[in-house]
């Protein structure tokens, strides 16, 4: 039995699209659900979970500002309730795939793989660096960094769309890059970690593409996929902007392109193929 923690992120929506996980809820009108509160951990009914479930770890306060201006409630989640979870999940021989970010690297100009010492930047990459250090050499514990995951639901493409749309000039910031990964390398990681466990020794991969990618790159290929339909001006963000979010992270992985087989797709093509999706 596979279980996703996290159902209303598009990762675990794409996941429920493709097959069947049980999922887990804090809403008691949601059918078909196991029960789980992050802030109240222990009344979940860990008797469900044996040594043939896997849990899916999705769940998080993932806005770094969130994290900043609302610390406590999200420690509560992100630490306080995530590791008490997954302590009595491993009691029960669960294997749990735990979603980090590859924010607990920092600011890095150099390259950083999986084996690089972690340097958390802002409240919710300590939060990750804090859970992973947590469980650091169980075996049946393992953490997928996530870069930024462009997908057909992402905001970002949302927003170029709608600016088109409307006739308006969209505001890029710039510099903001990351190693961007495409929605379906990443779902093919989590299908193939699944049913590969064992292959694997190490604990952490980092769940990344192979270019540094720009807001502004990504508006780039979205104007050229769109017929240059798209108007946009560069902007810096501010001080504020930067308290919560690292300027670069230049990650790369040593088992990505092992894991799904191929190499990560072109942040260029994945946009065509979006576009594609869209007509």
């Amino acid at each position: 039995m596979n279980i996703i923690i996290g159902k209303n992120g598009f990762i675990a929506k794409k996941l429920l699209s493709r097959d069947k996980y049980q999922v887990t809820t804090s809403s008691i009108n949601y059918e078909d659900a196991l029960f789980l509160d992050l802030k109240n951990p222990e009344k979940f009914d860990y008797s469900c979970l044996n040594a043939n479930t896997t849990i899916v770890f999705l769940a998080a306060v993932s806005s770094p500002d969130e994290c900043n201006n609302n610390y406590e409630e999200s420690y509560k989640v992100n630490v306080i309730g995530t590791k008490y979870f997954i302590n009595e999940a491993l009691k029960k021989s669960v294997k749990v795939l735990f979603f980090s970010s590859d924010v607990v690297y920092g600011n890095m100009i150099n390259t950083v793989d999986e084996d690089s010492q972690t340097n958390p930047f802002g409240n919710y990459a300590k939060m990750k660096d804090e859970v992973e250090k947590t469980f650091d050499g169980f075996e049946n514990f393992k953490v997928f960094r996530l870069s930024y995951v462009l997908s057909q639901e992402d905001k970002y493409l949302s927003y170029l769309k709608s600016c088109i749309d409307k006739n308006e000039i969209a505001e890029v910031f710039h510099p903001f890059s990351r190693k961007v990964v495409y929605i379906d390398d990443v779902l093919q990681a989590i299908e193939n970690i699944i049913e590969k466990w064992d292959t694997f020794d190490n604990q952490k991969f980092n769940i990344c593409g192979e270019e540094d990618i720009s807001r502004k790159d990504i508006a780039d290929f979205y104007n050229e996929a769109m017929e240059n339909k798209l108007k946009y001006s560069v902007t810096e963000p501010d001080e504020k902007f930067w308290e919560a979010r690292p300027k670069d992270i230049n990650i790369t992985s040593l088992y990505l392109e092992k894991l799904i087989g191929l190499k990560p797709t072109k942040i260029k093509d994945a946009i065509n193929k979006i576009i594609q999706g869209e007509k």
